[in-house]
């Protein structure tokens, strides 16, 4: 309840100079929540309204982190079996990504130590060829069945860990960086980091180009 009346008084609030936070932080709160964020502008008293599961992960996965981020998890370091870990460098990473044509990419160690190397990001340039790029890796975990929602589901104990023999492909797992990711970024990347609609800049990208009529 203290919640709903957060993200009511965030929406109702016309705090000169402030109105744009307040909006942005209802934004927020209705995302992780899974609530409608968008209301219409005769709105007199906001409530929140959920939204079934598949529009409040498209809600969530439209705020994405830009420059855009792909962030890749060496599945085996999550084994409690050190038997069971095959650490994975990131010239292992950087010749999978080459190999399967992904280029552009800046590949940095974020959590863990240095020498399990369990999670890094690849960060690709803030441009629209960018994202069409991280857009492409994230289809291809995707596809793979190697994404976020494998990787969750391995995370929690329903799907069996991935062993040493296989190989180093097998053991990654992907998906686009949004906005609750941010706790998974080092500090560099994450201060250098902001969110960003991506219906927003794909908007962009396709709007016609207005031409002088004169």
């Amino acid at each position: 309840m203290d919640t709903q009346r957060l993200v009511t008084h965030a929406f109702m609030s016309h705090k000169v100079g402030l109105r744009a936070e307040h909006l942005g932080l209802h934004k927020a709160v209705c995302v992780l929540l899974g609530w409608d964020s968008i209301a219409p502008p005769d709105t007199i008293t906001w409530v929140p309204q959920v939204l079934p599961e598949a529009e409040a992960l498209a809600q969530k996965e439209d705020l994405v982190l830009w420059p855009p981020i792909v962030v890749i998890h060496n599945i085996s370091m999550a084994n409690n079996n050190p038997q069971e870990q095959k650490v994975v460098p990131i010239e292992g990473v950087q010749a999978f990504l080459r190999d399967k044509g992904f280029v552009g990419g800046k590949i940095t160690v974020c959590l863990g130590r240095p020498a399990d190397q369990s999670v890094m990001v690849v960060k690709f340039l803030g441009t629209f060829t960018g994202l069409a790029m991280a857009e492409r890796l994230h289809k291809y975990f995707v596809e793979n069945k190697r994404g976020r929602k494998e990787f969750t589901s391995k995370n929690k104990g329903d799907e069996e860990m991935g062993k040493p023999d296989e190989g180093e492909e097998q053991l990654l797992y992907g998906y686009m960086g949004v906005s609750e990711d941010l706790d998974k970024l080092d500090f560099h990347n994450r201060k250098w980091s902001v969110v960003k609609s991506k219906k927003e800049i794909l908007d962009l990208a396709n709007d016609p180009v207005k031409t002088d009529e004169r």
